[in-house]
């Protein structure tokens, strides 16, 4: 099945044309810096930029235990990019790189967390926006067509409780997050 990838295109173009926070140099790599910000010694303005390949994403999806929504799969497919906050969300970066929020990391890295989620069908892509450490993921157990809602997890009710507690669903899909931010519901930051 073919997935339209203009969905995908334009959630990139306005967030990019909204502005992206900028980052410390050890967060954004090169590839992706279009300036320095000259207040603030090795900060640097960034873009989402297209991508020929991401040959990380195959090890990553064998380790996951359903397909990921088609949208974001298309996202972290076709394109880079470091960590960003839209809305409640702050997405793990897809560089390909050894920055600290790597999604190819970032995934698995919570020794306890990673697991439970993921046993129950939870595909963490990303924390709750702010600096929040509660883990935003695709709840895999109410997929519908591929896509699946997008949910925060309360952290702590895992780690002292074992148990799973979804403390928001932010939007009843990817597609419709996408949607979401285009219409202007969920600022980029």
């Amino acid at each position: 099945m073919k997935i339209d990838a203009k969905p995908v295109e334009q959630f990139v173009a306005a967030l990019n044309s909204r502005g992206l926070q900028p980052l410390f140099g050890r967060d954004v790599p090169r590839e992706l810096r279009t300036s320095e910000v000259l207040e603030i010694r090795d900060m640097y303005e960034w873009k989402i930029r297209a991508a020929a390949e991401n040959p990380w994403i195959p090890a990553l999806e064998a380790r996951i235990p359903f397909q990921l929504p088609p949208l974001y799969r298309l996202l972290i497919t076709q394109f880079r990019f470091a960590e960003f906050e839209v809305g409640p969300v702050l997405f793990f970066a897809n560089t390909g790189t050894d920055v600290y929020n790597e999604l190819s990391r970032a995934m698995f890295a919570a020794q306890y967390l990673s697991p439970f989620l993921l046993e129950r069908g939870f595909v963490q892509f990303g924390r709750q926006a702010g600096g929040g450490y509660d883990p935003v993921c695709f709840d895999g157990s109410r997929r519908k067509r591929g896509d699946a809602p997008i949910v925060q997890i309360d952290h702590e009710d895992v780690l002292i409780r074992s148990r799973l507690r979804v403390i928001a669903e932010i939007a009843p899909s990817f597609q419709a997050f996408v949607e979401q931010v285009m219409v202007g519901k969920f600022p980029s930051q």
